[in-house]
């Protein structure tokens, strides 16, 4: 898998749409057609938008293993009833800017 899989994964995850991806990023949403058709990597302005509006660092957009890996931890959330329960809120937690992600972080660490 490569960075555009990686991204229409990520965006299925959240339930964000191509088109509303290629809107907040500002490029057209027939890139992201292209590619996955092609494997391509986009232009570093448009990789660090899109890694910027899903918060995710750039790194793990471009980690050939990053879908994979997202993939076996959603498998083990859906059968654990604790992680289930928690879910929405981790969720929540992950769509928050960075600041404030690693305050929860902090907040929850100092418990």
């Amino acid at each position: 898998m490569g960075f555009w899989h990686n991204v229409e994964n990520e965006c299925e995850y959240r339930g964000i749409s191509r088109k509303e991806l290629a809107s907040a990023a500002d490029f057209s949403v027939h890139t992201i057609s292209n590619g996955i058709k092609r494997n391509s990597i986009p232009s570093v302005d448009i990789a660090l938008r899109i890694s910027h509006i899903l918060n995710i660092d750039l790194e793990d957009l471009i980690d050939e293993n990053f879908s994979a890996q997202k993939s076996n931890l959603s498998e083990q959330k859906t059968q654990d009833p604790i992680i289930q329960k928690y879910i929405p809120l981790i969720q929540k937690i992950e769509n928050l800017p960075t600041e404030s992600r690693e305050a929860v972080y902090t907040i929850i660490n100092n418990l």
